[in-house]
């Protein structure tokens, strides 16, 4: 049998890595021999309705793209409508990517749509107005407490989604160093990220330390 050497338990099989931990097992398996019987794969409920969403979105591409070329005056304006269908699709990844973990799931949506922002608003203007000013330190604030309120609504542990509450509060503070830099039209939005930030950093810290600190020993393997 195999064993792990973190969670110091014994596993049948042949399997590659640790069910608990995911970390590597050593000694020897035992071939022909399975710990978990397979599991027939059961159609997604949802997935008909996916396919015609991906239907109607490669539809309306392909429309746009051939009205564009056949009347190319009014510029390449169907280029923005590609771009603006991937972007759905690629949040749209994400969330189900992560759909079993809510906090995840956000904390990617707050990582992609930041990019998704920075980059539609350089290519469109050729600088970082909007983006900065108001997208990005609302999306983190909404975020943050997004997190609050389903963590309290769906009663869930406070291991499931401590850290997840940590690192979007630390994003948080970026924009702190743009207004440090004098990089904002609009100060308030930035402002107002910031100190939401730090008031979840420091509720984080006197009401939940010791589990914070748990959880990132945990999370470190320490």
């Amino acid at each position: 049998m195999k064993r792990c050497e973190r969670c110091h338990v014994l596993v049948s099989g042949n399997p590659r890595s640790c069910p608990l931990c995911q970390g590597d097992l050593i000694g020897d398996g035992e071939p022909g021999r399975e710990s978990f019987p397979p599991l027939a794969a059961k159609p997604h409920p949802q997935k008909g309705l996916l396919q015609l969403i991906g239907l109607v979105t490669a539809a309306a591409a392909a429309v746009c793209i051939a009205v564009n070329l056949s009347l190319p005056d009014g510029g390449w304006w169907s280029i923005f409508v590609v771009a603006g269908i991937l972007s759905f699709w690629l949040t749209f990844w994400a969330v189900v990517k992560k759909r079993g973990n809510i906090p995840k799931a956000i904390l990617w949506q707050v990582a992609l749509i930041s990019a998704l922002a920075l980059v539609w608003n350089w290519w469109t203007a050729g600088r970082l107005n909007w983006s900065v000013d108001f997208v990005i330190p609302l999306l983190l604030i909404g975020a943050m407490i997004a997190m609050a309120v389903i963590a309290k609504c769906m009663r869930l542990r406070i291991q499931d989604y401590i850290l997840y509450l940590l690192l979007d509060a630390l994003f948080g503070l970026i924009p702190l160093i743009l207004l440090l830099c004098d990089c904002l039209r609009i100060v308030y939005p930035s402002a107002a990220c910031v100190a939401v930030s730090i008031i979840s950093l420091a509720a984080l810290c006197l009401y939940e330390g010791q589990a914070l600190k748990n959880e990132i020993l945990r999370r470190l393997h320490l």
